[in-house]
């Protein structure tokens, strides 16, 4: 036997085993990326199940007599086709669209509103969707980009100013003296002001600096309950400014009797009962201690008319203000 017999001999009996070992683990790799894959394909409100050999969703959706149409799109469940996978098809539908003041009908086969905003080149950082992004893209959708933008200003402000009540037993019970003039300041504020398509819609204060601080009111507050009369110190439980004016007994009537069935005499005084109800005592600036018996069609409110004693007395007082102290 030659050399190159010899030589054939050893290639037959040590490397054709090794050959028909990778010829085997090729034809089982093939075997695997070629076996029959079933693949669901959701379309048109129904769901498909197909047996495919084929690897791209395009193929398996050519394959099932799935006819897509420039702006339908799909979407694979998976990273790859494989066994058990789901093929959704969207169908392309119109949808209106508002965005940076402008509105237009799109056909789009995206499947929710935040891809069709994206494919529209919106920064979804800055906008708000109306609906939300998560939603799904249905026929006539009507779909608001509403863009939101922010900026820090500085403003001033008014600072107003407080109300300072002290106590002054120098002052009749229910009297109020302003003793010192309140001012407005005014305070420098730094806001972000948040703005919805251009429109301002909140503001968040960020900081504050007063600039001119107020300058309070101060008002005394009068707690001297006793007034002096010629009976002595009395004591009250208000004081009323009124408009008083006099008349004379006989002017209610000839008999002279009042509206509580007492006589009309000074000291008898009538008012507006539901002012001051009959029958309480006063004390009235300028005419002395009195009794509330008496009404009159004109003493409406915060009037008062007093019962004098003779005609040069009445013209005497005429009409005034007066104070009237409601007495304990």
């Amino acid at each position: 036997m030659t050399y190159i017999e010899l030589k054939k001999v050893f290639f037959r009996q040590k490397m054709l085993p090794l050959f028909l070992a990778l010829f085997t683990v090729l034809l089982v790799a093939t075997g695997f990326m070629f076996a029959n894959k079933k693949v669901h394909i959701a379309v048109d409100g129904t769901t498909i199940m197909i047996s495919t050999l084929h690897s791209k969703p395009q193929d398996v959706l050519v394959q099932a007599g799935i006819h897509l149409d420039p702006k339908d799109e799909y979407r694979l469940s998976t990273k790859k086709l494989t066994d058990g996978s789901t093929i959704s098809v969207y169908r392309a539908v119109p949808v209106t669209v508002t965005y940076q003041g402008k509105t237009e009908v799109i056909v789009t086969g995206k499947p929710t509103v935040g891809e069709l905003a994206e494919s529209l080149g919106m920064n979804m950082e800055n906008t708000k969707l109306v609906p939300e992004g998560q939603n799904k893209i249905e026929a006539d959708m009507f779909i608001q980009a509403i863009t939101l933008t922010q900026k820090e200003v500085e403003r001033d402000v008014v600072e107003r100013f407080t109300v300072m009540r002290q106590p002054d037993s120098t002052l009749e019970k229910g009297v109020e003296r302003v003793i010192e003039e309140g001012q407005d300041g005014v305070k420098t504020i730094v806001a972000r002001i948040h703005y919805a398509d251009g429109v301002e819609v909140s503001a968040e204060q960020l900081s504050e600096k007063i600039k001119e601080p107020p300058k309070p009111q101060v008002i005394h507050v009068g707690t001297r309950d006793v007034v002096d009369t010629s009976r002595g110190s009395m004591r009250f439980s208000r004081v009323m400014a009124m408009e008083a004016s006099a008349y004379l007994p006989t002017d209610g009537s000839v008999e002279g009797i009042t509206a509580t069935g007492v006589k009309a005499r000074r000291g008898i005084v009538a008012v507006d009962p539901d002012v001051i109800p009959l029958g309480t005592r006063v004390y009235v600036q300028g005419y002395g201690l009195a009794t509330a018996a008496d009404v009159g069609g004109a003493i409406v409110g915060n009037r008062i008319d007093l019962c004098m004693e003779n005609d040069s007395e009445a013209w005497r007082f005429g009409r005034r203000s007066v104070k009237v102290y409601i007495l304990d």
